[in-house]
């Protein structure tokens, strides 16, 4: 047998056959087999993309949401950084203006202390004080009867006094008794 020659054909299509034959079902049934786990592949990337699509939407909205949620949150937080500014302007204004700043100085001062700018109080305050110096310097001229400028009639010389008459001068000794003491002792 060793020596023989094989028929390579023959034995191939022979031994082929009987195999054919047992495996014909279960070609068929593998290919069945294999189409149903397509299909099914399919439907699970159909049903994950489904899912992944809705997934993002919903995230999206989501996002939409938060967003939404973080701008009304911020448009809260300026109103009521807002209101607190007007409110400490306001009080800081009310205690300037007991201090005695005019209206404008003392807006303008309190709307700078607020914001923190000391050089503008320092400066609001700098002109609170020159204007309040100046009305008082007015105010002390105006009520004091022996500098000029002040309410007080003129005073009456030496040499005036010499030439009134008796009831001028008896007028003047009533209004100034000190003048005319000094007027007539030293006559």
């Amino acid at each position: 047998m060793a020596n023989e020659p094989v028929n390579t054909t023959e034995t191939t299509e022979t031994a082929a056959e009987p195999q054919k034959a047992e495996s014909t079902p279960d070609v068929k049934a593998l290919q069945a087999e294999i189409a149903k786990l397509k299909q099914a592949v399919t439907n699970a990337s159909a049903d994950a993309s489904k899912y992944k699509k809705a997934l993002q939407e919903r995230q999206t909205a989501e996002e939409k949401a938060e967003t939404e949620r973080n701008e009304r949150e911020a448009a809260k937080d300026r109103e009521l950084q807002e209101l607190r500014n007007e409110r400490n302007i306001a009080n800081h204004k009310a205690q300037f203006v007991s201090i005695g700043f005019d209206d404008v100085l003392a807006q303008e001062s309190a709307e700078a202390l607020n914001s923190g700018d000391t050089a503008k109080v320092f400066d609001g305050i700098r002109r609170f004080i020159e204007t309040h110096d100046k009305q008082m310097a007015e105010k002390a001229i105006m009520n004091n009867p022996t500098l000029p400028g002040g309410n007080t009639p003129h005073t009456t010389t030496r040499e005036e006094f010499k030439n009134m008459g008796y009831r001028e001068m008896v007028a003047f000794k009533q209004e100034h008794p000190d003048l005319y003491k000094e007027y007539t002792n030293n006559s």
